[in-house]
């Protein structure tokens, strides 16, 4: 009898070593020191961030987005940021003299807007030409050119930090003024600006 239940006792034992050992298995083979599995598409698309500077990656993101490349990129004052499809999170600094508002003048229709997603903001005038006058508080002129919005609507002003702009825009026969700012808590997307 005594050997019968040593029997039961190592069977039952070993039963619980394989399914303790099977269910570890499966959880190292998922488990990946927390991080997400890359993808060999999100793997690509790690190699074409490296060594990028904020304004490179800004206009990376951008080619995305004509790309239909499935990726959440948007700016905040500090980085433009990456989210891949695998979860995978990327940060790329801007520099510390510069930020970039993206603006979408219109007419007709726009959004609400605070950050910029250049994965998913549209604006209404693609492809337009748009002239741009952008002066500092100090009265320093730091944008006085024209320029063509992206094919999303959105045009995107690199300018100094720590400051309060005021923005001339036209197009299309019509015209526009506006504030945007540039400190580290401004918004890096303005749909405000109404084109009369």
């Amino acid at each position: 009898m005594k050997a019968r239940i040593s029997n039961i006792l190592t069977g039952g034992v070993l039963i619980l070593l394989l399914l303790y050992s099977g269910t570890a298995f499966a959880q190292h083979s998922h488990d990946h020191g927390g991080a997400p599995a890359v993808s060999a598409q999100d793997q690509q698309l790690v190699n074409e961030l490296k060594g990028k500077n904020g304004k490179q990656a800004m206009d990376l993101a951008n080619r995305w987005r004509q790309k239909n490349i499935e990726v959440t990129s948007f700016v905040t004052p500090d980085a433009v940021k990456f989210i891949l499809k695998d979860g995978m999170k990327i940060d790329v600094p801007l520099p510390d003299d510069q930020m970039v508002v993206s603006i979408a003048p219109y007419i007709n229709n726009t959004h609400k807007c605070a950050t910029h997603y250049m994965s998913k903001c549209d604006g209404e005038l693609k492809n337009t030409a748009v002239k741009v006058k952008a002066v500092t508080a100090a009265g320093k002129v730091v944008i006085n050119k024209t320029l063509k919005t992206a094919p999303t609507g959105f045009l995107d002003l690199w300018l100094p930090r720590n400051q309060e702009i005021t923005l001339s825009v036209s197009a299309m026969g019509k015209k526009t003024t506006g504030k945007i700012y540039t400190y580290r808590d401004s918004k890096t997307c303005d749909s405000t600006l109404k084109l009369e």
